[in-house]
């Protein structure tokens, strides 16, 4: 297993050995329902085994951060996850491009460049205003699909060497994006000297995050897992960027994922002003107790009291001779199961598009329904692990409540309708 995971010893921000675990999670498999293959070279099936996914907090810039990190080749080469089935985000990266393209002055001809562009989602809505794209994401097959689209993709991980040929062949580029790629990158010491690399004098690097605060503050706990290595916030991010000779002019607060930060960026000495919003966001981070110990502890209690209620309810159910099912089968759906302790409590998965009919897991293995196995299956309860859109999903099975089902929200508070 040494050659799948590794662990790291310093902060991948500002590489120091203060590293303090924080919150103590529940060990995850080291593949989600996101990755294609399931075994690795040598038969060993890849969802059987799992790690750590203890959240740990750097005491010196204050980034939080897994410290176990899975082989990236071995999630990211064979993704099944395609950016154009999440609900609204197409929609999303079309705004995000015209405030690009205003904020930038971009012109017809002008080169984007984003790393970790999965499908060419956003990338196409810089191509439909007459702008030069370049995706680069390592996942093979999505990146010739998008090729094929005409979103030139190169199916590599974005390094400084990868950075200096696209600018040799396609000269330097006015935009770099990085969407929901940042914290699944171990290495951004290598990441920042490809920016600089690439990004023109006059150009921007924006990229879109999951955001501490909100993560902690709305108890997003089905972000965490070991895809996305670490969770930004803006002090630890203007920091480390002014060490490796770029500025964080702006960050904005954005709803996506249940709570995001945009950071907009340029190279040292560039034209944009720094915004009010930098420090003000720092301030807040500060204030709220972002980077106390404490402030993390009462997370891991709450995580504990929801994992007990839920419990209480499975047992009270199965009391009863009913059966219970959970909705959503996402990446963030299966880190989940894991936290509060499901995987020996559920009897059927359900899901409106599910990549498999089987989750598999170190000890279980849960059948995989399309929605509407709900009124096959009649579970007395369904625990929804997709709250996010748990009103849409209620909506939909109007009918199993009025058969007297019952659906139980987790997240952010446990909450029954």
């Amino acid at each position: 297993m040494a050659d799948l995971i590794h662990v790291r010893r310093t902060c991948r921000l500002c590489d120091s050995p203060d590293l303090v675990c924080s919150v103590k999670l529940a060990e995850v498999p080291i593949v989600s329902p996101n990755v294609g293959t399931e075994k690795d070279p040598s038969g060993q099936r890849l969802t059987r085994i799992v790690a750590p996914l203890d959240n740990y907090l750097c005491q010196k810039c204050g980034l939080n951060q897994l410290l176990h990190v899975v082989d990236p080749s071995l999630i990211y080469r064979d993704y099944l996850y395609r950016t154009s089935v999440s609900l609204g985000l197409p929609e999303h990266f079309r705004i995000l491009a015209e405030a690009v393209i205003e904020r930038a002055r971009l012109g017809d001809g002008e080169l984007v460049c984003e790393f970790g562009s999965n499908d060419g989602t956003l990338l196409g809505a810089f191509k439909a205003r007459g702008i030069s794209v370049q995706g680069i994401d390592p996942a093979r097959q999505i990146a010739a699909e998008a090729s094929s689209r005409g979103i030139p993709t190169l199916p590599e991980f974005f390094t400084k060497a990868l950075a200096e040929h696209i600018r040799a062949d396609r000269g330097a580029a006015r935009a770099i994006l990085a969407n929901n790629a940042m914290a699944n990158i171990d290495d951004l010491t290598e990441i920042l000297a490809g920016v600089k690399a690439l990004l023109a004098p006059n150009g921007m690097f924006v990229f879109e995050t999951q955001y501490a605060l909100d993560v902690f503050e709305k108890a997003l706990l089905d972000v965490i897992y070991h895809e996305h290595l670490s969770t930004f916030s803006v002090r630890p991010v203007a920091e480390a960027f002014s060490r490796h000779g770029l500025t964080v002019f702006d960050a904005e607060r954005i709803a996506t994922k249940g709570g995001s930060i945009r950071f907009w960026c340029q190279l040292a000495g560039g034209p944009n002003p720094v915004t009010p919003r930098v420090a003000e966001l720092i301030t807040l981070e500060q204030r709220t107790g972002l980077y106390d110990l404490a402030y993390h502890q009462r997370f891991g209690d709450k995580v504990a009291r929801i994992t007990a209620e839920l419990h209480t309810r499975i047992a009270t159910v199965r009391a009863g001779g009913g059966r219970v099912g959970a909705y959503g089968t996402s990446v963030g759906c299966a880190a989940l199961i894991h936290q509060f302790r499901l995987e020996d409590k559920l009897d059927v998965l359900f899901d409106d598009t599910p990549f498999k009919d089987l989750l598999e897991g170190p000890g279980y293995s849960l059948p995989v329904m399309r929605s509407d196995g709900v009124y096959e299956v009649k579970p007395q309860m369904i625990i929804v692990l997709a709250w996010r859109y748990a009103d849409l999903i209620i909506r939909k099975h109007a009918e199993y409540s009025k058969a007297g089902g019952s659906f139980v929200i987790p997240l952010p508070d446990l909450v029954v309708r």
